[in-house]
């Protein structure tokens, strides 16, 4: 009512047109804006540089709808978040820190989090996941991952189905994700050649054997306070042990149920010495391959900055000698000219021998 009182009282029919095109953000606001109003907001902030969603304890029962797109850190931690679906992140390509912590998130649809190709870290702890998406193994750029405390998390069967792991993992937390009323497996991880960091803490397996930790060529902490487990083999729990202290690995010693002198041998199999090999095989080379691009990548820049001064130098020089030439044509005119003028004087100076 208040468009039409205002506009159409006017003659003049570009100003019609002005008012109408000014209105069309508000009314588009107003619209897209309507469910923005009735969610809590959150505070955009910066981060080491970075565009940061602050959503933390805001109340949220769903994923936020109106946050801005360009973020690179979303914080929703302590919030009353059950689903989250492929919709609400697809949007967010920019995104890198994820920290979904302490929600009530039960399920997550298996691709999810598919189009988050420069997510680095994801959070995912204190919540009640039954499965993790074997879609977040794949993650090309993912480093860190959270699972901790998620009550009988069933992560041994997504591993199965996502090995071998693409995501260049270096640091996992699975602490307290079983209890003594369930028991679980070891987590089958494979060959994780840059894990740095894994929690265990507080959990119960079933059974442990060395080969399981094999592929974590370059481990320096292992939290194991407070695991409880079974070795296949008693004298493995020895093994394990001696292996991660000659690593010089910051660990809690395994509880072993027999004394080390019954156990003469503590080498490892050659089929785990072997799965450690192609790990360490593994890591060089990537760190070759990291090294020879970053040295392509130099000499790249270099040659593209080379090849943009010589045509610069070039583009000058033909400048120079044109506008030389065109300055030598010039001044070959103006002699041409002056000689002329000089012939026209002499001519209009010679008397007339018949006059």
């Amino acid at each position: 009512m208040f468009l039409k009182t205002l506009i159409f009282p006017l003659t003049n029919p570009d100003m019609k047109i002005l008012l109408l095109l000014l209105n069309v953000p508000l009314f588009c606001y107003v619209v897209g804006g309507s469910d923005c109003r009735k969610e809590p907001q959150c505070s955009i902030t910066r981060v080491h540089k970075m565009k940061s969603g602050n959503c933390y304890d805001r109340k949220f029962r769903s994923f936020p709808k109106c946050l801005a797109t360009d973020v690179e850190v979303i914080d929703l931690t302590f919030n009353r978040i059950r689903k989250v679906s492929k919709t609400d992140m697809s949007k967010f390509s920019y995104l890198k820190f994820l920290y979904l912590a302490d929600n009530l998130i039960t399920n997550l649809e298996e691709d999810v989090f598919e189009d988050l190709s420069g997510l680095t870290t994801l959070d995912l702890s204190l919540n009640a996941l039954q499965k993790v998406p074997v879609s977040v193994f794949k993650l090309p750029a993912l480093t860190s991952l959270y699972l901790g405390q998620n009550l009988n998390i069933n992560i041994a069967d997504a591993l199965d189905m996502a090995r071998p792991l693409k995501s260049p993992l270096t640091k996992i937390d699975i602490s307290r994700t079983t209890d003594e009323e369930n028991y679980s497996v070891f987590p089958d991880f494979g060959i994780l050649p840059y894990l740095v960091v894994l929690n265990i803490t507080e959990n119960y397996y079933y059974t442990l054997t060395p080969s399981l930790f094999m592929g974590f060529c370059n481990l320096k902490t292992l939290d194991s306070a407070n695991v409880t487990t079974e070795f296949e083999d008693p004298c493995d729990c020895w093994r394990l042990n001696t292996w991660l202290k000659n690593r010089k690995v910051k660990f809690t010693l395994f509880k072993c149920t027999v004394i080390e002198s019954r156990c003469l041998d503590n080498d490892l199999t050659n089929e785990d010495l072997l799965i450690h090999e192609k790990c360490s095989e593994m890591y060089k080379s990537n760190e070759l391959k990291h090294t020879i691009n970053t040295i392509l990548i130099g000499v790249g820049s270099t040659l593209a900055v080379m090849v943009f001064i010589l045509l610069i130098v070039f583009y000058r020089r033909r400048r120079r000698i044109k506008r030389n030439g065109q300055l030598r044509k010039n001044q070959t005119e103006r002699t041409q000219n002056d000689a002329l003028k000089h012939l026209n004087n002499q001519q209009i100076c010679i008397p007339n021998e018949y006059s």
